[in-house]
């Protein structure tokens, strides 16, 4: 998973988890009770996305839910499963109600939600449940007003097969800024929304959130605080050491100047990620890693969106570096 979402993501879907667990279970008698920790030493050290330790029915089991941007492809999701829930009914003794979440429109397509063998009188099966977001109706998420989905409805399928994209996620932003909820956990949505939403849409199109309102969001103000803190507090402890108001503004201002910068690569990376594989991925980092000019970074984060190709990236790479020599 692009490392973006795989963080950020998984925490802003954490904090509303009920709403997820009452989604994929398709009822509303279940209690989330607790995390379970999944990393096991066997082979190689792992985790899933989103273990919980639930009630329902009156009765405990396990909940697994995976993310999946796209198809896996080092194993094949139905061994993958099969891992998983031996695992976990073998250390908690316990039902295990597994899913998997297709974020991209075109994965998922060929997973069977199941894994089967016979031989003789052997036989063995595993099954869970297969949601592939593009094929769940997201006007009847924005109408039940299902916090933990509500970031990912411009990946749902819109309540008219004409509406364009640029009217649906309009309609998703407004749900969201709508709702009446809290500004800290309103602005943790919209910037769910606009990290899941970018990965398939234009980035333009996430630019008609209000800022104020995505600017209250814990996690965007960690992210932010993450990549420009060194910078900010060399900046502070200058400004203190000259004992000048103006030795502290411009440190902080140089602060914030390179959370920009960082931010804006990581998110031109997450994006690079999310179109090609880690491979051609890996031979451009070098190149990305040492562009230190903020307006270039932004023109080659649009870039990355908008490439079909890592062939096609690398020109527009090449293209914006000579255009500001």
């Amino acid at each position: 998973m692009a490392q973006e979402y795989n963080t950020v993501g998984k925490d802003i879907i954490n904090e509303q988890i009920t709403d997820l667990a009452r989604f994929v279970l398709d009822t509303q008698q279940v209690e989330v009770l607790s995390d379970l920790d999944t990393e096991q030493q066997i082979v190689r050290a792992f985790r899933t996305d989103f273990t919980k330790h639930i009630r329902i029915n009156d009765k405990e089991a396990i909940l697994h839910i995976e993310l999946q941007l796209r198809d896996s492809t080092e194993k094949p999701m139905w061994f993958r499963n099969a891992q998983y829930q031996g695992y976990l009914v073998g250390e908690y003794q316990m039902p295990v109600y597994s899913n998997v979440i297709y974020i991209d429109p075109n994965a998922g397509k060929n997973d069977p939600g199941h894994y089967t063998y016979s031989w003789n009188d052997y036989n063995y099966h595993i099954s869970y449940k297969v949601i592939r977001l593009i094929q769940v109706e997201g006007q009847s998420i924005i109408d039940a007003q299902m916090l933990g989905l509500l970031p990912f409805t411009p990946l749902m399928k819109p309540p008219d097969d004409n509406m364009s994209s640029e009217q649906w996620v309009a309609q998703c932003i407004e749900a969201i800024t709508a709702i009446p909820v809290d500004a800290p956990t309103k602005g943790n949505l919209l910037y769910g929304l606009s990290i899941f939403g970018e990965l398939v849409y234009d980035a333009s199109l996430f630019q008609k959130i209000p800022e104020v309102l995505m600017l209250e969001s814990p996690f965007l103000q960690r992210e932010r605080e993450k990549y420009g803190k060194e910078a900010l507090e060399k900046g502070r402890e200058e400004g203190r050491e000259e004992g000048r108001e103006e030795g502290r503004e411009e440190g902080r201002e140089e602060g914030r100047e390179l959370g920009e910068k960082a931010a804006t690569r990581r998110n031109l990376i997450t994006a690079l990620n999310a179109k090609f594989k880690a491979e051609a991925v890996q031979t451009i980092m070098p190149m990305i890693e040492n562009i230190e000019d903020l307006q270039q970074l932004e023109q080659l984060h649009l870039s990355a969106i908008n490439a079909n190709s890592p062939k096609a990236f690398v020109e527009d790479f090449t293209k914006t570096l000579f255009e500001n020599v």
